[in-house]
């Protein structure tokens, strides 16, 4: 074979309608892979820090925490963003977006109030009846540990819990 002949075949299979159609095919998916892979950097892959802990642990070294988020900021995240994709803005009155995002429960979880006990208080007001019951559960959740509330942050957080009641009332009603 001579290299006129090696040239020809070569072009020959370049036209040839399989080749063609391959050639779309590895195009379409690389095309889609790229549109649909990951946006975000990944930062550390999983195995390197599982492989690092365990190589601290074996050395008999204080184990460093990865940071990690919790399952409901992830899901609060997700939900967030996409209301806000098809143009809606999540709702704050209890029931509709995850219990971190109303207003009493930010106000807490910034003054260092666990998760747990923020939805125990929130649960609490569900209960209630009346304004001076909802009252009394943030006073009584100010006496247990964990939460360091006091003077004005107290009154805050009772003026916040009375909203949040009402909002969970008027939504109940309707």
């Amino acid at each position: 074979m001579q290299f006129t002949e090696i040239i020809d075949l070569v072009i020959e299979w370049v036209q040839s309608p399989i080749f063609l159609f391959a050639l779309a095919m590895i195009i379409v998916v690389v095309a889609a892979r790229r549109v649909t892979g990951s946006k975000s950097q990944s930062g550390v892959p999983v195995l390197k820090q599982m492989r690092r802990m365990v190589s601290e642990v074996d050395k008999d070294k204080d184990m460093k925490e990865p940071v990690v988020q919790s399952r409901q900021d992830i899901i609060v995240k997700k939900f967030n963003s996409q209301m806000q994709e098809i143009g809606l803005e999540p709702a704050t009155d209890g029931g509709y977006v995850p219990v971190s995002h109303t207003p009493l429960a930010r106000f807490l979880v910034e003054r260092g109030v666990h998760e747990d006990t923020v939805s125990a208080i929130l649960d609490g007001l569900m209960e209630e009846e009346g304004e001076v019951q909802v009252r009394a559960i943030i006073d009584a959740a100010a006496d247990t540990p964990g939460v360091d509330l006091t003077g004005e942050e107290l009154a805050k957080a009772q003026d916040l819990a009375v909203i949040e009641w009402t909002n969970l009332r008027r939504s109940r009603e309707s």
